[in-house]
């Protein structure tokens, strides 16, 4: 699937999940699910995200992007003693060791994400943050299980697990989803 396609999951997912509550609340989850739709492609160099993040989008420069980040993330953890930051050292280390659709699109990687946004969240009672980032990074595997490529699930297993049922990425089918979910997502916006 293509960066547009999840992040239409992920503010579909986060404006179902807010129905009736604070507008505070639908953004925070809006959000929240849109951005935990995108991190699993951290680990390819041209995805949404490192589009913003690196000046070079490519394998090398990615992979020595993120071990600057691990680097960067002991040292705080080393003066700080604050266990998020080597948890978020970890994280670099394997998105910048991982290749596309490896370890973040893992059932490993997603515990591991979804740990690190849990202890963040909750020393600050933000759930919402935590329930719209797993729900839009769920979705994301979810998605990209449909696709020819798959995901390595059960990661380090280098086996690549895919659905019976295959949508191609950059298709007409793939369009008319995004073009539904968005629709669908102005629907909740307006009448939700």
């Amino acid at each position: 699937m293509t960066g547009k396609t999840h992040i239409a999951i992920g503010v579909t997912v986060g404006l179902i999940l807010s129905d009736g509550q604070p507008i505070e609340n639908k953004i925070i989850l809006v959000l929240s699910a849109a951005l935990g739709s995108l991190v699993p492609d951290l680990d390819h160099p041209k995805a949404k995200l490192n589009q913003k993040l690196l000046i070079f989008k490519n394998k090398l420069y990615s992979s020595l992007f993120y071990f600057a980040l691990t680097a960067g993330f002991a040292c705080l953890f080393l003066f700080s003693g604050n266990f998020v930051f080597k948890l978020l050292g970890i994280l670099s280390f394997l998105i910048g060791t991982s290749n596309h659709r490896g370890f973040t699109h893992s059932i490993i990687g997603f515990l591991l994400f979804s740990w690190m946004v849990k202890l963040v969240t909750s020393e600050y009672q933000l759930n919402s943050i935590y329930l719209g980032f797993t729900t839009g990074y769920m979705l994301h595997l979810i998605a990209d299980f449909f696709t020819l490529k798959g995901i390595k699930l059960f990661f380090p297993v280098n086996e690549n697990i895919s659905s019976p049922i295959i949508l191609k990425p950059n298709t007409i089918l793939e369009e008319l989803i995004f073009i539904c979910l968005s629709i669908y997502s102005l629907f909740l916006l307006i009448w939700g």
